[in-house]
Protein backbone atom coordinates (compact mmCIF):
# COMPACT_ATOMS: atom_id res chain seq x y z
CA UNK A 1 0.00 0.00 0.00
CA UNK A 2 1.25 3.49 -0.84
CA UNK A 3 2.66 5.19 2.25
CA UNK A 4 1.03 8.48 1.34
CA UNK A 5 -2.43 6.94 1.25
CA UNK A 6 -1.89 5.23 4.61
CA UNK A 7 -0.63 8.47 6.18
CA UNK A 8 -3.62 10.42 4.82
CA UNK A 9 -6.05 7.76 6.07
CA UNK A 10 -4.54 7.85 9.55
CA UNK A 11 -4.62 11.65 9.63
CA UNK A 12 -8.29 11.82 8.60
CA UNK A 13 -9.12 9.21 11.22
CA UNK A 14 -7.21 11.00 13.99
CA UNK A 15 -8.78 14.38 13.22
CA UNK A 16 -12.33 13.06 12.96
CA UNK A 17 -12.65 14.05 9.30
CA UNK A 18 -13.63 10.54 8.21
CA UNK A 19 -16.43 10.45 10.76
CA UNK A 20 -17.71 13.86 9.65
CA UNK A 21 -17.61 12.92 5.96
CA UNK A 22 -19.46 9.65 6.51
CA UNK A 23 -22.15 11.41 8.55
CA UNK A 24 -22.49 14.20 5.97
CA UNK A 25 -22.88 11.76 3.08
CA UNK A 26 -25.60 9.86 4.91
CA UNK A 27 -27.55 13.08 5.49
CA UNK A 28 -27.13 14.93 2.22
CA UNK A 29 -26.91 12.43 -0.62
CA UNK A 30 -30.42 11.01 -0.33
CA UNK A 31 -30.96 7.33 -1.18
CA UNK A 32 -27.67 6.00 -2.53
CA UNK A 33 -25.29 3.08 -2.28
CA UNK A 34 -21.62 2.40 -2.00
CA UNK A 35 -20.13 -0.65 -3.70
CA UNK A 36 -16.85 -2.20 -2.62
CA UNK A 37 -14.91 -5.09 -4.13
CA UNK A 38 -12.55 -7.66 -2.65
CA UNK A 39 -10.33 -10.34 -4.14
CA UNK A 40 -8.86 -13.21 -2.11
CA UNK A 41 -9.54 -13.42 1.64
CA UNK A 42 -7.06 -15.78 3.24
CA UNK A 43 -7.85 -17.75 6.41
CA UNK A 44 -5.29 -15.62 8.23
CA UNK A 45 -7.26 -12.48 7.31
CA UNK A 46 -10.72 -13.79 8.21
CA UNK A 47 -10.84 -11.80 11.47
CA UNK A 48 -9.81 -8.60 9.65
CA UNK A 49 -12.48 -9.21 7.02
CA UNK A 50 -15.09 -9.78 9.73
CA UNK A 51 -14.11 -6.47 11.36
CA UNK A 52 -14.75 -4.71 8.05
CA UNK A 53 -18.12 -6.44 7.67
CA UNK A 54 -19.13 -5.21 11.13
CA UNK A 55 -18.28 -1.66 10.05
CA UNK A 56 -20.41 -2.00 6.91
CA UNK A 57 -23.30 -3.53 8.88
CA UNK A 58 -23.25 -0.70 11.42
CA UNK A 59 -23.07 2.10 8.85
CA UNK A 60 -24.98 0.83 5.82
CA UNK A 61 -27.97 -1.18 4.68
CA UNK A 62 -26.78 -4.31 2.82
CA UNK A 63 -28.24 -4.60 -0.68
CA UNK A 64 -29.11 -7.54 -2.88
CA UNK A 65 -30.15 -7.46 -6.51
CA UNK A 66 -33.81 -6.57 -5.81
CA UNK A 67 -32.65 -3.62 -3.68
CA UNK A 68 -30.41 -2.37 -6.48
CA UNK A 69 -33.30 -2.59 -8.95
CA UNK A 70 -35.50 -0.64 -6.53
CA UNK A 71 -32.87 2.07 -6.07
CA UNK A 72 -32.30 2.36 -9.82
CA UNK A 73 -36.06 2.81 -10.28
CA UNK A 74 -36.37 5.33 -7.44
CA UNK A 75 -38.31 3.00 -5.13
CA UNK A 76 -35.66 2.15 -2.52
CA UNK A 77 -35.88 3.82 0.88
CA UNK A 78 -33.54 3.47 3.81
CA UNK A 79 -32.42 5.67 6.69
CA UNK A 80 -28.84 4.66 5.87
CA UNK A 81 -26.89 4.43 2.62
CA UNK A 82 -26.82 1.06 0.92
CA UNK A 83 -23.75 -1.15 0.58
CA UNK A 84 -22.90 -3.74 -2.05
CA UNK A 85 -20.06 -6.05 -1.02
CA UNK A 86 -18.61 -7.76 -4.08
CA UNK A 87 -15.84 -10.27 -4.78
CA UNK A 88 -13.87 -10.65 -7.99
CA UNK A 89 -12.09 -13.61 -9.60
CA UNK A 90 -14.12 -16.66 -8.47
CA UNK A 91 -11.70 -17.79 -5.75
CA UNK A 92 -12.43 -20.70 -3.41
CA UNK A 93 -12.04 -18.45 -0.33
CA UNK A 94 -15.24 -16.74 -1.41
CA UNK A 95 -17.21 -19.88 -0.53
CA UNK A 96 -15.05 -21.11 2.34
CA UNK A 97 -14.25 -17.85 4.19
CA UNK A 98 -16.41 -15.03 2.88
CA UNK A 99 -19.88 -16.53 2.45
CA UNK A 100 -20.22 -17.88 6.02
CA UNK A 101 -19.23 -14.49 7.47
CA UNK A 102 -21.52 -12.61 5.10
CA UNK A 103 -24.39 -14.83 6.14
CA UNK A 104 -23.59 -14.33 9.82
CA UNK A 105 -24.05 -10.58 9.32
CA UNK A 106 -26.95 -10.96 6.85
CA UNK A 107 -25.05 -9.27 4.04
CA UNK A 108 -25.66 -10.47 0.47
CA UNK A 109 -22.43 -11.07 -1.40
CA UNK A 110 -22.01 -10.22 -5.07
CA UNK A 111 -19.63 -12.80 -6.57
CA UNK A 112 -18.12 -11.89 -9.94
CA UNK A 113 -17.02 -15.13 -11.58
CA UNK A 114 -14.62 -15.67 -14.51
CA UNK A 115 -16.27 -18.73 -16.05
CA UNK A 116 -13.13 -20.06 -17.72
CA UNK A 117 -11.19 -20.12 -14.44
CA UNK A 118 -13.90 -22.14 -12.69
CA UNK A 119 -14.05 -24.51 -15.68
CA UNK A 120 -10.28 -25.13 -15.66
CA UNK A 121 -9.16 -28.48 -14.14
CA UNK A 122 -7.81 -27.96 -10.61
CA UNK A 123 -4.30 -29.10 -11.52
CA UNK A 124 -4.10 -26.36 -14.17
CA UNK A 125 -5.59 -23.49 -12.16
CA UNK A 126 -2.30 -22.15 -10.78
CA UNK A 127 -0.98 -21.78 -14.34
CA UNK A 128 -4.28 -20.20 -15.44
CA UNK A 129 -4.16 -17.70 -12.58
CA UNK A 130 -0.56 -16.75 -13.35
CA UNK A 131 -1.32 -16.31 -17.05
CA UNK A 132 -4.45 -14.22 -16.51
CA UNK A 133 -3.46 -11.93 -13.63
CA UNK A 134 -5.53 -13.61 -10.92
CA UNK A 135 -3.89 -13.38 -7.51
CA UNK A 136 -4.74 -16.30 -5.23
CA UNK A 137 -3.08 -15.89 -1.83
CA UNK A 138 -4.94 -18.68 -0.04
CA UNK A 139 -3.31 -22.12 -0.06
CA UNK A 140 -4.66 -24.43 -2.76
CA UNK A 141 -6.85 -27.41 -2.00
CA UNK A 142 -5.11 -30.81 -1.94
CA UNK A 143 -5.98 -31.30 -5.61
CA UNK A 144 -4.52 -27.90 -6.52
CA UNK A 145 -7.86 -26.10 -6.81
CA UNK A 146 -7.75 -22.30 -6.40
CA UNK A 147 -11.12 -21.42 -7.95
CA UNK A 148 -14.68 -21.98 -6.88
CA UNK A 149 -16.21 -25.20 -8.13
CA UNK A 150 -19.42 -25.01 -10.13
CA UNK A 151 -21.24 -26.66 -7.21
CA UNK A 152 -20.00 -23.86 -4.95
CA UNK A 153 -21.09 -21.24 -7.47
CA UNK A 154 -24.57 -22.76 -7.51
CA UNK A 155 -24.71 -22.82 -3.70
CA UNK A 156 -23.66 -19.17 -3.57
CA UNK A 157 -26.29 -18.36 -6.18
CA UNK A 158 -29.02 -19.62 -3.85
CA UNK A 159 -28.34 -16.91 -1.24
CA UNK A 160 -26.22 -14.28 -2.96
CA UNK A 161 -25.72 -12.67 -6.40
CA UNK A 162 -23.57 -14.14 -9.16
CA UNK A 163 -22.16 -11.82 -11.79
CA UNK A 164 -19.99 -12.28 -14.87
CA UNK A 165 -16.30 -11.36 -14.70
CA UNK A 166 -15.21 -12.42 -18.16
CA UNK A 167 -14.21 -15.87 -19.30
CA UNK A 168 -10.41 -15.81 -19.16
CA UNK A 169 -10.18 -12.66 -17.01
CA UNK A 170 -8.89 -10.54 -19.90
CA UNK A 171 -8.77 -6.75 -19.69
CA UNK A 172 -11.36 -5.39 -22.13
CA UNK A 173 -9.05 -2.90 -23.78
CA UNK A 174 -9.40 -1.38 -27.23
CA UNK A 175 -6.69 -3.80 -28.42
CA UNK A 176 -8.85 -6.87 -27.76
CA UNK A 177 -10.10 -8.61 -30.91
CA UNK A 178 -13.78 -9.14 -31.73
CA UNK A 179 -13.35 -12.86 -31.07
CA UNK A 180 -11.80 -12.20 -27.67
CA UNK A 181 -14.59 -9.77 -26.77
CA UNK A 182 -17.17 -12.39 -27.71
CA UNK A 183 -15.40 -14.92 -25.49
CA UNK A 184 -15.05 -12.57 -22.51
CA UNK A 185 -18.61 -11.24 -22.67
CA UNK A 186 -20.89 -13.45 -24.75
CA UNK A 187 -19.43 -16.88 -24.02
CA UNK A 188 -18.87 -15.98 -20.37
CA UNK A 189 -22.54 -15.00 -19.98
CA UNK A 190 -23.82 -18.11 -21.73
CA UNK A 191 -21.57 -20.38 -19.65
CA UNK A 192 -22.73 -18.91 -16.35
CA UNK A 193 -26.37 -19.05 -17.40
CA UNK A 194 -26.00 -22.66 -18.51
CA UNK A 195 -24.48 -23.65 -15.16
CA UNK A 196 -26.99 -21.70 -13.05
CA UNK A 197 -30.12 -22.25 -15.11
CA UNK A 198 -31.21 -18.62 -15.17
CA UNK A 199 -30.28 -15.26 -16.68
CA UNK A 200 -27.17 -13.46 -15.44
CA UNK A 201 -27.46 -9.71 -16.04
CA UNK A 202 -24.62 -8.43 -13.83
CA UNK A 203 -21.16 -7.80 -15.27
CA UNK A 204 -17.94 -6.62 -13.62
CA UNK A 205 -15.17 -5.15 -15.77
CA UNK A 206 -11.77 -6.78 -15.38
CA UNK A 207 -9.04 -4.56 -13.95
CA UNK A 208 -9.37 -0.95 -12.89
CA UNK A 209 -6.72 0.67 -15.07
CA UNK A 210 -8.04 3.23 -17.53
CA UNK A 211 -6.75 1.17 -20.47
CA UNK A 212 -8.92 -1.74 -19.24
CA UNK A 213 -12.03 0.03 -20.56
CA UNK A 214 -13.08 0.46 -24.20
CA UNK A 215 -16.05 1.62 -26.24
CA UNK A 216 -16.16 -1.70 -28.12
CA UNK A 217 -16.45 -3.72 -24.91
CA UNK A 218 -19.11 -1.37 -23.52
CA UNK A 219 -21.16 -1.86 -26.69
CA UNK A 220 -20.84 -5.66 -26.39
CA UNK A 221 -21.92 -5.56 -22.74
CA UNK A 222 -25.06 -3.62 -23.70
CA UNK A 223 -25.81 -5.86 -26.67
CA UNK A 224 -25.37 -9.01 -24.56
CA UNK A 225 -28.26 -7.87 -22.35
CA UNK A 226 -26.45 -7.01 -19.12
CA UNK A 227 -28.53 -4.62 -17.04
CA UNK A 228 -25.81 -3.78 -14.53
CA UNK A 229 -22.07 -3.39 -14.98
CA UNK A 230 -19.57 -2.53 -12.28
CA UNK A 231 -16.43 -0.46 -12.71
CA UNK A 232 -13.78 0.53 -10.15
CA UNK A 233 -13.65 4.33 -10.12
CA UNK A 234 -15.00 5.40 -6.69
CA UNK A 235 -18.44 7.01 -6.67
CA UNK A 236 -21.82 6.45 -5.02
CA UNK A 237 -24.80 5.32 -7.09
CA UNK A 238 -28.20 7.08 -7.00
CA UNK A 239 -31.52 6.72 -8.78
CA UNK A 240 -31.14 8.07 -12.30
CA UNK A 241 -27.46 7.15 -12.63
CA UNK A 242 -26.45 4.77 -15.39
CA UNK A 243 -26.74 1.17 -14.26
CA UNK A 244 -23.90 0.34 -16.66
CA UNK A 245 -21.57 2.68 -14.74
CA UNK A 246 -21.86 1.34 -11.19
CA UNK A 247 -18.63 2.38 -9.51
CA UNK A 248 -16.87 0.35 -6.84
CA UNK A 249 -14.09 1.10 -4.37
CA UNK A 250 -11.44 -1.58 -3.98
CA UNK A 251 -11.09 -2.86 -0.42
CA UNK A 252 -9.00 -5.83 0.71
CA UNK A 253 -9.10 -7.76 3.96
CA UNK A 254 -5.57 -6.66 4.85
CA UNK A 255 -6.46 -2.94 4.63
CA UNK A 256 -6.39 -1.08 7.97
CA UNK A 257 -9.79 0.26 8.96
CA UNK A 258 -8.53 3.82 8.41
CA UNK A 259 -7.97 2.98 4.72
CA UNK A 260 -11.38 1.31 4.43
CA UNK A 261 -12.96 4.49 5.78
CA UNK A 262 -10.88 6.58 3.36
CA UNK A 263 -12.15 4.57 0.40
CA UNK A 264 -15.83 5.05 1.29
CA UNK A 265 -15.67 8.56 2.78
CA UNK A 266 -15.92 10.48 -0.48
CA UNK A 267 -12.29 11.62 -0.55
CA UNK A 268 -11.38 9.06 -3.22
CA UNK A 269 -14.43 10.10 -5.25
CA UNK A 270 -12.87 13.53 -5.67
CA UNK A 271 -9.44 12.16 -6.54
CA UNK A 272 -10.90 9.81 -9.17
CA UNK A 273 -13.20 12.41 -10.79
CA UNK A 274 -11.07 13.07 -13.92
CA UNK A 275 -10.47 9.38 -14.64
CA UNK A 276 -14.11 8.47 -13.92
CA UNK A 277 -15.36 11.15 -16.32
CA UNK A 278 -13.04 9.96 -19.09
CA UNK A 279 -14.04 6.32 -18.63
CA UNK A 280 -17.75 7.17 -18.50
CA UNK A 281 -17.49 9.18 -21.72
CA UNK A 282 -15.59 6.39 -23.44
CA UNK A 283 -18.07 3.68 -22.43
CA UNK A 284 -21.36 5.59 -22.81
Amino acid sequence: MHRGKLALARLLDATGVHEALLATQARLRGPHLRAVNYHDVTPARAADFERQLRFFRERYTPMGRADLVALAEGRWRSARPGIIVSFDDGLRSHAEICAPLLERYEIPGWFMVPAGFVSTPPSEQAAFAAAHRITAESPPAPDGRLALSWDEVRRLDARHVIGCHGFQHERLSAALSDAALEREIGLAKRTLEGELGHEVDVFAWIGGEERSYSASAARRIREAGFRFSFMTNHAPFRAGDSTLHLQRSNVEAHFPMSVVRLHVSGVMDLLYTPKRRRVNRLTS
